[in-house]
């Protein structure tokens, strides 16, 4: 038999271990480990920025503190606990102002389109200017926009009409008027997301304040937030609609207005808030519902809330509506309405990659069937999804053709907040037969819509057969492809390049007809529109077909230029060479784990330059008795893919001598698997 487990009060053996270790002891010690977190991330802007020497130490001994703290008992209750909590948010918020400060400094160009139109718009009007009525083409140059953060319509033009209700650049209006407009969008986004920390500390219960500054310290919202997505401006809107939104039907005073006015406002900073609107009215009307609400008072609610948040949309938008409402209405429905190329890491990720499916109207589609069968599923059977108000929209668009990661998580916050705040439901009871056939049917349309989406297939073939590389600069800039038109109908395609799931700005067609005629086959060279455009030697890329009628993707397999590279041993010599001492130099062809490649026969060709103050001068070296000054040189490998360089000089030049080798493909005889360098300085 087995002996009983014994016990002394306040202690714990291995086989009982303690279980009634608060929740807020994980959470204060997860806050503890995103504080060190942060202080590492200051750390390496130490050089750059001193003044965040200070505050990343300051940041790591802090987060040292709480998870010590953590592990004391009762360390972190009470009033105490409420003290260290306000202390670790402003920490926080200062670590995430510096670091911020810290991007712009070292990349100070905005990273989206849609973050320069909103500060162009808002200037405009400041002049007077209707920006719906203004192309927003000047802001790419003047907010420094990569060609790669344009957003591109499938027959390759660019987005250049304004595509956000009018709360977006009015926010920026009071900064521009005192002055202010170096960096502003950056400042708001970073503001307003650490204004939703403060919220979620609020609002959350004690126990998980402190994993509140986890998430919001996570890396995918901060950079998000100085990268120019400007979702962070209306997610303290939607956390603040959010709370307690289930009890909007008894709300009175002040209270019935807050959240449909925030509601209102987080719809006016972008369209992604739309998508909650009818999952938020239907919930209220279950709530009547459960209330005993009959007739039109089951109803009331959610016209009431319809009606206030309505109003606060409307009010900064009027203006605009009145001087041109046609121009208005396509502004605000462009990211609905435009044929722009897809991207995301939602579904379409499988056809970018996989070429599962390529019409990107079935994709369209089943968006929308997955939105009407989600609002049918919550509808019937509510209240059992009630927690999925505040999150419905990213369910949803985890199909739609434009998918990106900002869709997906930034309601994740007001979700939260929503989820903590609602009033316990009734005890669940077993669905009815009528709710599980409408479930069952709207899962049968999703279903449905998914399988069409999947086989229907890529109207191209397109595969790559020939690259032509920069050389030394180790970037494609331009391709040629040969194209096939499986469709009984003729078809106009333009090109882009995918690199690392990033689609370039439209290649030029130097070479190929601009219609491909139905089951024609046809050649088309290809080049990068600009340096940006051209998908580094380093890693794979795809050539990409679009169609604006019908809407369709087609794309090549991934072609990867380099297998291998090569490595020189010694990496470094770090003393001067007297003149006449040879040198001897091996280099290995490694494959991409940087395993050796035991391949004979194999040229490695070792080039030299002199990188000098004023500009680049040839070296006059000699490579395994060459003429002084000749590269590069060619030695071919031995049966273990090593080839052996010795160099000597007979003069010192003032300057370090360069040497990189590379490998020359041998059908496109590009060179490629470049070295690192090794410099050679000679003395007398």
């Amino acid at each position: 038999m087995a002996r009983p487990v014994l016990s002394e009060p306040g202690l714990q053996s291995e086989q009982a271990p303690n279980r009634r270790v608060p929740m807020r002891t994980g959470a204060w010690a997860i806050a503890g480990v995103v504080s060190l977190l942060w202080g590492f991330r200051l750390w390496g802007y130490g050089t750059l920025i001193p003044m965040t020497a200070a505050p990343s130490v300051a940041l790591s001994g802090w987060g040292l503190f709480l998870i010590a703290m953590a592990w004391s008992p009762r360390a972190l209750s009470g009033r105490r606990g409420r003290v260290l909590l306000m202390i670790t948010v402003a920490l926080t918020v200062l670590a995430l102002a510096l670091w911020s400060y810290s991007q712009v400094f070292t990349v100070p160009a905005y990273g989206t389109d849609e973050m320069a139109f909103d500060q162009y718009a808002a200037q405009l009007l400041l002049h007077g200017i209707n920006p719906y009525l203004r192309s927003m083409a000047p802001a790419f140059s003047k907010f420094q926009v990569s060609p790669n953060g344009y957003t591109f319509q499938l027959n390759g033009r660019p987005v250049t009409s304004l595509s956000y209700p009018a709360l977006s650049f009015l926010v920026y209006l009071p900064f521009l008027a005192a002055g202010w407009s170096t960096q502003l969008a950056v400042a708001l986004n970073v503001a307003a997301w650490a204004v939703s920390l403060v919220l979620l500390v609020r609002y959350l219960p004690q126990a998980q304040r402190p994993l509140a500054i986890a998430v919001a310290s996570l890396s995918v919202f901060i950079s998000y937030a100085v990268g120019g997505v400007t979702d962070a401006l209306y997610v303290p809107f939607l956390i603040l609609a959010a709370v307690k939104w289930d009890r909007y039907g008894t709300a009175r005073g002040w209270r019935m207005w807050a959240g449909p006015v925030a509601f209102g406002c987080a719809m006016d900073i972008k369209q992604t808030a739309w998508v909650i609107l009818p999952f938020l009215l239907v919930g209220l009307v279950g709530e009547a519902r459960q209330t005993g609400a009959a007739g039109w008072a089951r109803w009331w609610p959610a016209v009431r809330y319809t009606a206030i948040a309505g109003l606060a949309f409307l009010v900064p938008n009027l203006p605009f509506v009145v001087a041109n409402p046609i121009a208005w209405l396509e502004g605000i429905f462009t990211p609905l309405i435009a044929a722009t190329v897809p991207a995301g890491q939602g579904w379409i990720s499988l056809e970018l990659f996989l070429r599962v499916g390529g019409s990107l109207t079935a994709v369209t589609v089943l968006s929308f069937v997955a939105l009407a069968a989600l609002g049918i599923i919550y509808a019937v059977t509510y209240p059992h999804l009630k927690g999925w108000t505040f999150f419905a929209p990213s369910l949803v668009l985890f199909w739609a053709t434009r998918s990106f990661g900002s869709y997906l998580v930034m309601l994740v916050p007001a979700a939260w907040v929503a989820w903590v705040s609602m009033m316990p439901g009734p005890r669940r009871k077993h669905l009815a037969r009528r709710a599980k056939v409408t479930v069952a049917v709207a899962l049968g349309a999703v279903g449905t819509a998914l399988t069409v989406a999947m086989t229907r297939s890529s109207p191209f073939t397109v595969r790559i057969t020939g690259v032509h590389t920069t050389g030394q600069l180790a970037t494609v800039d331009a391709v040629t492809v040969a194209v096939k038109n499986r469709t009984n109908i003729p078809l106009r395609p333009a090109f882009s390049a995918d690199n690392g799931g990033t689609l370039t700005a439209f290649w030029d067609r130097l070479k190929g007809p601009p219609v491909l005629g139905a089951h024609h086959t046809a050649s088309y060279t290809l080049a990068a529109p600009n340096f940006y455009a051209q998908p580094p030697l380093t890693g794979g890329f795809q050539i990409v077909a679009f169609t604006s009628r019908p809407k369709t993707l087609s794309h090549s397999v991934a072609y990867l230029p380099t297998t291998w590279h090569v490595a020189i041993t010694p990496d470094a010599i770090n003393h001067a060479i007297p003149v006449h001492t040879a040198v001897t130099l091996h280099a290995e062809i490694l494959n991409r784990f940087d395993r050796p490649v035991h391949v004979g026969g194999v040229p490695i060709y070792l080039g030299q330059i002199i990188y000098a103050q004023r500009g680049l001068e040839y070296g006059q070296a000699r490579i395994n008795g060459g003429f002084p000054g000749q590269t590069p040189v060619s030695t071919p490998t031995n049966a273990d893919g090593q080839s052996t360089f010795v160099i000597r000089v007979t003069s010192a030049p003032s300057d370090p001598i360069y040497f990189e080798a590379n490998l020359v493909n041998d059908t496109y005889f590009y060179p490629y698997g470049y070295s690192q360098i090794v410099p050679l300085r000679f003395v007398r």
